[in-house]
Protein backbone atom coordinates (compact mmCIF):
# COMPACT_ATOMS: atom_id res chain seq x y z
CA UNK A 1 0.00 0.00 0.00
CA UNK A 2 2.81 2.36 0.92
CA UNK A 3 4.54 1.57 -2.37
CA UNK A 4 1.36 2.53 -4.29
CA UNK A 5 1.09 5.84 -2.39
CA UNK A 6 4.76 6.64 -2.99
CA UNK A 7 4.33 5.80 -6.66
CA UNK A 8 1.34 8.12 -6.98
CA UNK A 9 3.22 10.93 -5.24
CA UNK A 10 6.16 10.52 -7.61
CA UNK A 11 3.85 10.43 -10.64
CA UNK A 12 2.09 13.68 -9.67
CA UNK A 13 5.43 15.33 -8.82
CA UNK A 14 6.85 14.46 -12.23
CA UNK A 15 3.68 15.68 -13.98
CA UNK A 16 3.77 18.93 -12.01
CA UNK A 17 7.44 19.46 -12.84
CA UNK A 18 6.80 18.81 -16.53
CA UNK A 19 3.88 21.26 -16.56
CA UNK A 20 5.89 23.99 -14.86
CA UNK A 21 8.84 23.51 -17.20
CA UNK A 22 7.13 23.43 -20.57
CA UNK A 23 9.43 25.04 -23.08
CA UNK A 24 8.05 28.29 -24.52
CA UNK A 25 7.11 28.18 -28.21
CA UNK A 26 9.87 29.04 -30.68
CA UNK A 27 7.61 31.65 -32.25
CA UNK A 28 4.24 33.18 -31.35
CA UNK A 29 1.55 34.10 -33.86
CA UNK A 30 -0.37 37.25 -32.95
CA UNK A 31 -3.24 38.66 -34.96
CA UNK A 32 -4.21 42.23 -35.72
CA UNK A 33 -7.10 43.87 -37.55
CA UNK A 34 -6.97 46.29 -40.46
CA UNK A 35 -7.36 49.57 -38.58
CA UNK A 36 -5.10 52.64 -38.93
CA UNK A 37 -4.46 52.99 -35.19
CA UNK A 38 -3.63 49.30 -34.86
CA UNK A 39 -1.21 49.39 -37.80
CA UNK A 40 0.51 52.66 -36.92
CA UNK A 41 0.30 52.77 -33.12
CA UNK A 42 -0.53 49.52 -31.33
CA UNK A 43 1.32 47.00 -33.50
CA UNK A 44 4.72 48.77 -33.40
CA UNK A 45 4.35 49.22 -29.63
CA UNK A 46 3.59 45.53 -29.01
CA UNK A 47 6.29 44.41 -31.46
CA UNK A 48 8.85 46.51 -29.55
CA UNK A 49 7.94 44.77 -26.28
CA UNK A 50 8.46 41.29 -27.75
CA UNK A 51 11.71 42.34 -29.42
CA UNK A 52 12.97 43.58 -26.06
CA UNK A 53 12.33 40.10 -24.63
CA UNK A 54 13.81 38.43 -27.74
CA UNK A 55 10.58 36.54 -28.38
CA UNK A 56 9.94 35.85 -32.06
CA UNK A 57 6.47 36.82 -33.25
CA UNK A 58 4.62 36.53 -36.54
CA UNK A 59 1.97 39.25 -36.81
CA UNK A 60 -0.88 38.21 -39.09
CA UNK A 61 -3.92 40.18 -40.29
CA UNK A 62 -7.18 38.39 -39.46
CA UNK A 63 -10.81 39.58 -39.88
CA UNK A 64 -12.30 40.60 -36.54
CA UNK A 65 -14.99 37.90 -36.52
CA UNK A 66 -12.36 35.14 -36.65
CA UNK A 67 -9.64 36.26 -34.31
CA UNK A 68 -11.19 35.34 -30.95
CA UNK A 69 -12.19 31.87 -32.17
CA UNK A 70 -8.69 31.41 -33.55
CA UNK A 71 -7.13 32.29 -30.19
CA UNK A 72 -9.54 30.05 -28.26
CA UNK A 73 -8.79 27.17 -30.64
CA UNK A 74 -5.05 27.85 -30.09
CA UNK A 75 -4.47 28.34 -33.81
CA UNK A 76 -2.92 31.70 -32.92
CA UNK A 77 -1.55 32.95 -29.62
CA UNK A 78 -3.07 36.39 -29.12
CA UNK A 79 -4.13 39.71 -30.59
CA UNK A 80 -2.31 43.04 -30.72
CA UNK A 81 -5.08 45.06 -29.07
CA UNK A 82 -8.70 44.49 -28.08
CA UNK A 83 -11.21 46.59 -26.17
CA UNK A 84 -12.02 45.20 -22.73
CA UNK A 85 -15.68 44.66 -23.67
CA UNK A 86 -14.62 42.59 -26.68
CA UNK A 87 -12.43 40.03 -24.90
CA UNK A 88 -13.69 40.01 -21.28
CA UNK A 89 -16.41 37.36 -21.85
CA UNK A 90 -13.77 34.88 -23.05
CA UNK A 91 -11.92 33.31 -20.12
CA UNK A 92 -9.17 31.83 -22.31
CA UNK A 93 -7.95 35.35 -23.15
CA UNK A 94 -5.91 37.39 -20.67
CA UNK A 95 -4.81 41.01 -20.81
CA UNK A 96 -1.10 41.78 -20.83
CA UNK A 97 0.13 44.74 -18.81
CA UNK A 98 -1.57 48.13 -18.66
CA UNK A 99 -4.07 49.42 -21.24
CA UNK A 100 -2.32 50.47 -24.44
CA UNK A 101 -4.91 53.22 -24.83
CA UNK A 102 -8.53 53.99 -24.11
CA UNK A 103 -10.89 53.45 -27.02
CA UNK A 104 -14.24 54.93 -27.84
CA UNK A 105 -17.12 53.07 -29.42
CA UNK A 106 -18.52 55.74 -31.70
CA UNK A 107 -21.51 56.12 -33.97
CA UNK A 108 -20.31 57.31 -37.38
CA UNK A 109 -22.82 59.29 -39.41
CA UNK A 110 -22.92 60.80 -42.88
CA UNK A 111 -23.75 64.49 -43.22
CA UNK A 112 -27.40 65.52 -42.97
CA UNK A 113 -28.67 62.77 -40.67
CA UNK A 114 -29.16 62.80 -36.87
CA UNK A 115 -25.98 61.77 -35.06
CA UNK A 116 -26.65 61.12 -31.39
CA UNK A 117 -27.59 58.33 -29.02
CA UNK A 118 -31.25 58.63 -30.01
CA UNK A 119 -30.33 56.93 -33.27
CA UNK A 120 -30.02 53.70 -31.28
CA UNK A 121 -33.42 54.16 -29.65
CA UNK A 122 -35.82 55.57 -32.23
CA UNK A 123 -36.98 54.46 -35.67
CA UNK A 124 -35.07 51.53 -37.21
CA UNK A 125 -31.87 52.31 -39.06
CA UNK A 126 -29.38 50.12 -40.89
CA UNK A 127 -26.11 50.27 -39.00
CA UNK A 128 -22.81 48.84 -40.21
CA UNK A 129 -20.88 46.94 -37.53
CA UNK A 130 -18.52 44.05 -36.97
CA UNK A 131 -19.86 40.98 -35.17
CA UNK A 132 -18.12 41.83 -31.91
CA UNK A 133 -18.99 45.55 -32.02
CA UNK A 134 -22.63 44.66 -32.62
CA UNK A 135 -22.59 42.27 -29.63
CA UNK A 136 -21.14 44.95 -27.38
CA UNK A 137 -23.60 47.63 -28.51
CA UNK A 138 -26.61 45.33 -28.11
CA UNK A 139 -25.48 44.51 -24.57
CA UNK A 140 -24.84 48.15 -23.66
CA UNK A 141 -27.92 49.56 -25.40
CA UNK A 142 -30.69 46.91 -25.49
CA UNK A 143 -33.11 49.29 -27.23
CA UNK A 144 -30.81 49.30 -30.24
CA UNK A 145 -32.10 45.82 -31.09
CA UNK A 146 -34.86 47.47 -33.11
CA UNK A 147 -32.23 48.60 -35.63
CA UNK A 148 -31.01 46.50 -38.52
CA UNK A 149 -27.33 45.60 -38.41
CA UNK A 150 -25.32 44.93 -41.53
CA UNK A 151 -22.32 42.93 -40.41
CA UNK A 152 -18.98 43.55 -42.09
CA UNK A 153 -15.96 42.22 -40.29
CA UNK A 154 -13.40 44.57 -41.78
CA UNK A 155 -13.42 47.50 -39.39
CA UNK A 156 -11.16 49.59 -41.60
CA UNK A 157 -13.70 49.42 -44.44
CA UNK A 158 -16.65 50.87 -42.53
CA UNK A 159 -15.82 54.60 -42.91
CA UNK A 160 -15.25 54.16 -46.65
CA UNK A 161 -18.69 52.62 -47.16
CA UNK A 162 -20.23 55.64 -45.45
CA UNK A 163 -18.17 58.01 -47.59
CA UNK A 164 -19.49 56.18 -50.66
CA UNK A 165 -23.03 56.89 -49.33
CA UNK A 166 -23.87 53.19 -49.31
CA UNK A 167 -24.86 53.44 -45.64
CA UNK A 168 -25.66 56.29 -43.26
CA UNK A 169 -24.44 54.82 -39.96
CA UNK A 170 -21.67 52.58 -38.61
CA UNK A 171 -20.25 51.54 -35.25
CA UNK A 172 -16.53 52.24 -35.13
CA UNK A 173 -13.82 51.84 -32.50
CA UNK A 174 -11.11 54.49 -32.20
CA UNK A 175 -8.49 55.53 -29.67
CA UNK A 176 -9.22 58.56 -27.56
CA UNK A 177 -5.51 59.49 -27.40
CA UNK A 178 -3.98 58.44 -30.73
CA UNK A 179 -4.45 60.45 -33.95
CA UNK A 180 -7.90 60.30 -35.56
CA UNK A 181 -7.84 58.09 -38.68
CA UNK A 182 -7.98 60.19 -41.84
CA UNK A 183 -11.02 58.22 -43.06
CA UNK A 184 -13.11 59.79 -40.27
CA UNK A 185 -12.36 63.41 -41.06
CA UNK A 186 -15.46 63.96 -43.24
CA UNK A 187 -17.87 61.97 -41.07
CA UNK A 188 -19.83 63.08 -38.03
CA UNK A 189 -19.11 61.16 -34.84
CA UNK A 190 -20.97 60.58 -31.59
CA UNK A 191 -19.15 58.84 -28.74
CA UNK A 192 -21.27 56.08 -27.16
CA UNK A 193 -18.85 55.03 -24.41
CA UNK A 194 -15.15 54.69 -23.61
CA UNK A 195 -13.24 51.65 -22.38
CA UNK A 196 -9.60 50.53 -21.95
CA UNK A 197 -7.95 48.39 -24.63
CA UNK A 198 -5.21 45.84 -23.98
CA UNK A 199 -2.79 43.53 -25.69
CA UNK A 200 -4.19 40.02 -25.13
CA UNK A 201 -2.85 36.49 -25.38
CA UNK A 202 -4.11 32.99 -24.61
CA UNK A 203 -3.92 32.15 -20.91
CA UNK A 204 -1.55 29.24 -21.59
CA UNK A 205 1.09 31.92 -22.23
CA UNK A 206 0.72 33.51 -18.79
CA UNK A 207 4.47 33.20 -18.18
CA UNK A 208 5.17 35.16 -21.37
CA UNK A 209 2.55 37.74 -20.37
CA UNK A 210 4.45 38.30 -17.12
CA UNK A 211 7.58 39.13 -19.12
CA UNK A 212 5.86 41.36 -21.68
CA UNK A 213 3.78 43.36 -19.18
CA UNK A 214 6.69 45.34 -17.65
CA UNK A 215 8.08 45.96 -21.14
CA UNK A 216 4.79 47.50 -22.22
CA UNK A 217 4.65 49.55 -19.01
CA UNK A 218 8.13 50.96 -19.68
CA UNK A 219 7.42 51.71 -23.36
CA UNK A 220 4.16 53.51 -22.54
CA UNK A 221 5.84 55.52 -19.75
CA UNK A 222 8.58 56.60 -22.17
CA UNK A 223 6.00 57.67 -24.75
CA UNK A 224 4.25 59.89 -22.21
CA UNK A 225 7.40 61.86 -21.39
Amino acid sequence: MNIVIIGLILMFSIASYATENVAPPAKLTISYIDHPSVLHQALPLVAQAYQAERINVDFVAIPSHRLINEIQAQHIDGDVILAKEIFSPYKELISVGPPLTKVQFVLLCVEGVPCNQQVLQTSPKTILATDESMRVILNKFPTSRRNRYYQLNQLGRLPHLLQEKRFEYAIYVMSSSWPIPQALEHLNRHTLFETPAYHVIHKRHAAIANKIAPRLTAILAKQRK
